[in-house]
């Protein structure tokens, strides 16, 4: 399974930029889900969930991380309830993989301010400047019952965004935001149930 870049920026395009430090980073994680036109979760049975994340840094793809064993068991227990089972990869119907960005951000009160002055000090006037850094995160949910065609990929089933999980450096320490994240990406989400659900 393969993520496309293209998808991972249009995240972080819906997360919007600001001079200023966004509500969003200082007051929770914003979740956005969307399934595919059509998709029937229903008679589907058994997931495969990839331990590897895809890792971009300022737009600059990094090697692949492992996912923190919390989001895993969250991500299983979340499917679990739905009426999925996990299973391994060439015998499961759907596959699930994550992908995330950390992003820095400079933000200023106007004119042109350096960061190299003392205070962050700005022309024509003083003001303030500053940088914070978040992330986003995406995971996607494929159709992994046909294969694809030669060159291309497989079907996109569903997909979450969540915006304001800062994971790159240290995945453990933003784990339990992604974690929250991700309970809410599934509570958004109740059409991915399957008939086989309790």
């Amino acid at each position: 399974m393969t993520i496309r870049r293209w998808l991972l920026l249009a995240a972080i395009g819906i997360a919007g930029c600001d001079y200023g430090t966004p509500e969003e980073v200082v007051l929770g994680v914003p979740v956005y889900t969307q399934a595919a036109p059509g998709s029937d979760f229903t008679p589907l049975r058994t997931y495969y969930l990839d331990p590897s994340v895809e890792a971009y840094e300022d737009g600059v793809q990094k090697p692949s991380v492992t996912l923190p064993s919390s989001v895993a068991t969250t991500i299983s227990g979340q499917m679990q309830a739905l009426g999925y089972t996990a299973a391994t990869q060439p015998t499961a119907e759907v596959g699930l993989r994550l992908a995330w960005e950390k992003t820095t951000y400079v933000y200023y009160s106007g004119g042109y301010c350096s960061i190299y002055w003392g205070y962050y000090g700005c022309w024509p006037t003083w003001g303030y400047a500053g940088s914070y850094t978040t992330g986003t995160t995406i995971m996607v949910m494929v159709d992994l019952r046909t294969n694809p065609p030669p060159g291309g990929t497989r079907p996109v089933l569903w997909v979450t965004a969540l915006y304001g999980v800062l994971l790159i450096s240290t995945p453990e320490t933003g784990a339990p935001a992604l974690n929250q994240g991700l309970i809410r990406a599934f509570d958004q989400s109740p059409y991915l149930r399957t008939s086989a659900a309790p």
